[in-house]
């Protein structure tokens, strides 16, 4: 695939010309001196103070090419020195944003307030046909870029094409990983007078911490974040990854997914918890929810099974009627399978022993004996029979890439709202139709003093020592202020989450308090699977599936899981720089 870096000045003329009237075209000879000083720190401040003027998008990504061209040293730069410059020098400003909820106990809703810097911004996710408002995109806190990039053994990271220098697809398509680079700011959460509040800065402050995913397993922060853009799929070498275009990679158990990562280096184990504890944050900075369920929900509701609508041989795609057919979306997933038993379970062999995850690529009309029906056509070469009311098609979570075409850094595809496909947000996939299996975080059932269930969490963020076998050893932290207490008597039955924890553990999303006061409209809006036990560890599956409907969110989990279960609504995430 052709790389095409934008260190020329043909490239450079035609971005000028492409932004007349802008921060940068406005820079004159200005820009001109500073350039001629060669001092990295005097062309830094100036370009920060482009960036502090910047209101778009897009002029800051003319501002970062533009930035980037003027400093590219072919003989000497490299991409990782480059983005610490950009992340730390240039993208930086004063300014607090934040926002306020008020706590379950003060009123149940899910709706905060903008506070700070954040007062009169506002956001509405996008669509591949529409753009939408995204008053923070532009701004150094917010402004991301996506990387190719690899961890290294020692605990380090190597970036090898940079989204806006690279083409697009170059970027998204090499068989490294994949990840969307922010600022690495300063956080905090407190609760105050039955309040919830968020604020977000550039500089260190009381109280104020950094987010874990900018701190790599050897001890170094750096100025910028680094979280998977996509869910994980299987390369075409083998190997597990994380970029565009892959299969999801379901029926497969904690304790499976943690082996397939260290066969691709001992520095991997799989999906972090800090990616859905960032991802819940940025819903909540710039849309004012508590959850992103109903704002941008993610694959909620898109369970469809449908028999073979004719009898057929040979063929190469699934008949289905008119009206199933408008149910079903280009490049979603599906399973096919004889169904040759009474069960519609999607883990049972019989319902995906013909295709198990192949990707929908064009729906078609068909005619048969006068009748029309829908040819469902899926990205494999394969042909198969088909027996009419039997056969059986079988929507299932979505691989990765579905949202690339995306106007702006959040939304979906086509609709955001009606739980049919991924969300995104500032760039990064969630939510495909499938728990998300999280790599380091083990749960564990128990019994208190007092009869009590209690629900642990306990942590290893360096990838490296997570079990291979689920098993808690003395490299685990129990996360003894998050422990959830259930009476004994307890139903199995979901619950929903009031509000999140304010944790000491700063990589952990996860319920300040359960119940049945909560709903799928209130609070967090996510709900928690308690299925209590007198013992047990238990394996991280977040978010739900793609039938769970209003229990599903970010926040979203289910205690029920052992490490070795494996289903086909269990799914494979992406490492990010920590650990």
């Amino acid at each position: 695939m052709a790389r095409t870096h934008m260190a020329s000045d043909e490239s450079l003329q035609q971005i000028f010309a492409a932004v007349s009237g802008t921060t940068m075209a406005a820079a004159g000879d200005g820009r001109t001196a500073v350039l001629a000083t060669g001092n990295e720190d005097t062309i830094d401040r100036y370009y920060n103070a482009l960036a502090q003027k910047v209101t778009t998008a897009r002029e800051m990504n003319v501002l970062f090419v533009d930035w980037w061209t003027a400093n590219w040293n072919p003989n000497t730069s490299t991409y990782n020195r480059m983005l610490e410059r950009w992340f730390g020098n240039v993208l930086d400003d004063s300014r607090v944003h934040g926002v306020k909820f008020p706590l379950f106990s003060t009123s149940n809703t899910a709706i905060g307030e903008l506070t700070d810097d954040s007062v009169g911004l506002s956001c509405t996710p996008s669509t591949a046909a529409e753009s939408g408002k995204d008053d923070f995109a532009g701004l150094p806190q917010f402004w991301c870029v996506e990387v190719a990039a690899e961890k290294n053994e020692d605990g380090s990271h190597t970036i090898y094409a940079c989204q806006y220098i690279d083409d697009d697809d170059f970027v998204r398509s090499t068989n490294h990983l994949v990840w969307v680079l922010q600022k690495n700011t300063y956080v905090r959460e407190r609760n105050e007078g039955g309040y919830r509040i968020l604020r977000m800065r550039c500089h260190p402050s009381g109280g104020y911490e950094q987010w874990p995913q900018g701190t790599d397993r050897t001890g170094k922060t750096y100025p910028y974040i680094a979280n998977p853009k996509y869910f994980a799929g299987m390369q075409d070498d083998g190997k597990i990854g994380g970029h565009t275009g892959l299969a999801p990679v379901n029926y497969k158990s904690h304790t499976q997914l943690v082996q397939l990562w260290r066969a691709r280096g001992n520095q991997y184990a799989g999906a972090s918890g800090n990616l859905l504890k960032w991802q819940e944050r940025m819903i909540q900075l710039k849309y004012a929810r508590k959850g992103n369920s109903g704002t941008i929900e993610g694959c909620t509701s898109y369970s469809y099974q449908y028999t073979a609508a004719i009898d057929a041989e040979g063929v190469n795609y699934f008949p289905v009627t008119t009206e199933q057919a408008a149910n079903l979306l280009i490049d979603s997933y599906v399973a096919i399978g004889t169904h040759t038993k009474s069960t519609t379970d999607r883990n049972d062999a019989t319902m995906h022993d013909i295709q198990t995850e192949a990707r929908i690529t064009r729906i078609e009309d068909i005619n048969v004996d006068g009748t029309g029906y829908k040819a469902v056509y899926v990205d494999t070469g394969d042909t198969w029979n088909v027996v009419k009311g039997q056969t059986m098609l079988s929507t299932m979570p979505y691989g990765s890439g579905y949202n690339d075409s995306v106007r702006g850094n959040d939304g979906s595809r086509t609709n955001y709202t009606n739980g049919k496909e991924p969300g995104l947000i500032q760039k990064t996939e969630f939510q495909n139709g499938a728990y998300l299996i999280v790599a380091d975080e083990l749960w564990q059932w128990g019994k208190d003093g007092d009869g009590n269930y209690t629900f642990d969490i306990y942590t290893c963020h360096d990838q490296t020592k997570v079990t291979t076998d689920g098993s808690i050893s003395a490299d685990y932290t129990k996360q003894e202020d998050l422990t959830l207490t259930f009476p004994e008597g307890t139903a199995n039955a979901w619950q929903y989450i009031e509000d999140t924890a304010i944790s000491n553990d700063p990589a952990v999303l996860w319920p300040a308090a359960v119940s049945t006061r909560a709903g799928s409209g209130t609070g967090v809006k996510a709900g928690f699977s308690v299925i209590p036990a007198a013992s047990g560890v238990r394996a991280a599956w977040r978010c739900c599936d793609l039938l769970d409907g209003g229990d599903a969110s970010l926040a979203a989990a289910t205690s029920y899981n052992w490490v070795g279960n494996a289903s086909w609504h269990g799914g494979a995430g992406v490492p990010g720089l920590a650990g």
